[in-house]
């Protein structure tokens, strides 16, 4: 008999909450139910490399388009998706609040890129979703 997913649309809170974060801050701190997404390698273009970006966060459109042109960087993004949906499904019954924490160095630019690309696929297929940018304000010391 085939399971059924649920009908994320029709709730009226989130069902998964995004956290983008810098790991020289820390993880955020987290009970239990959790998806860790390490972007500190993995082939995605680094604003870093890049001194006209240095200064420029994740929201920049400069830094998005940079991140984004690389070459892992959809094929990443749909990994987080599809194990986002597949934590959701397993877990649905249970009115369980996926987190997806996605960190890279500073949490200032490809988590941010990166988080707000997955919010918005997994919006669009109908799973209430929330951003909350930890350290998006943050500076470098």
């Amino acid at each position: 008999m085939p399971q059924h997913s649920p009908d994320y649309s029709k709730s009226a809170g989130p069902w998964v909450r995004i956290e983008t974060f810098g790991f020289e801050h820390g993880v955020p701190r987290t009970v239990t139910g959790c998806l860790l997404v390490d972007l500190r390698g993995g082939g995605l273009n680094d604003p870093a490399d890049r001194p006209e970006l240095t200064d420029r966060d994740g929201k920049d459109p400069g830094v998005v388009q940079h991140v984004m042109a690389s070459r892992m960087t959809f094929t990443r993004i749909e990994q987080i998706v599809g194990q986002a949906k597949a934590l959701l499904d397993f877990n649905a019954s249970k009115n369980f609040v996926l987190r997806v924490l996605v960190g890279d160095d500073t949490g200032r630019t490809k988590a941010v890129v990166v988080g707000d690309a997955v919010a918005e696929i997994l919006t669009a297929r109908g799973i209430t979703t929330e951003v909350e940018h930890h350290h998006l304000g943050s500076t470098t010391t």
